[in-house]
């Protein structure tokens, strides 16, 4: 896997034609804002809620592409899972997918300054390598994207 391999799997998934389905922006495009704090039952999350998880871990990659070693999410933190999340309408909604389109460019500005090796180094404070980290973040990302649709379909 290169730099630009990275790049292009984050780009098809986040605004392309993945094989599975709908990208994460044209899927969150399509889904009226009034659907975005509501939650079937035994349903953990809301979509406003795995919207902000998606742009938290995002932004973990992008400290760690910074080489912030000191920055770290714990797991079912508020970093996590951020609590009293509201999308009502439509502006706050386009609001928050800038907010997300923001994180995929800088990810992908920041992607293009590193050389194909640094994929092989560790990130900056932990024991995996960076190449992992970067298709875990993808692998997040369509993990996520399923159970924002899945909480669509049961809603409407």
């Amino acid at each position: 896997m290169s730099i630009k391999d990275s790049i292009r799997k984050y780009d098809e998934i986040f605004e392309g034609e993945p094989w599975f389905g709908n990208s994460i922006l044209k899927s969150l495009e399509h889904i009226p804002a009034l659907f975005w704090d509501k939650k079937p039952k035994k349903v953990s999350h809301s979509i406003s809620e795995l919207v902000y998880h998606l742009i938290d871990w995002r932004g973990f990659v992008i400290e760690k592409l910074k080489e912030n070693r000191a920055f770290d999410i714990e797991l079912n933190s508020e970093k996590d899972w951020r609590k009293n999340v509201s999308i009502q309408n439509e502006k706050e909604k386009k609001k928050t997918l800038e907010e997300l389109v923001e994180t995929q460019n800088i990810i992908c500005e920041l992607l293009l300054t590193k050389p194909d090796s640094w994929l092989n180094e560790l990130v900056a404070g932990r024991k995996y390598r960076n190449g992992y980290m970067i298709n875990g973040v993808i692998q997040h990302d369509i993990y996520h994207l399923g159970q924002i649709n899945m909480v669509y379909s049961q809603l409407k």
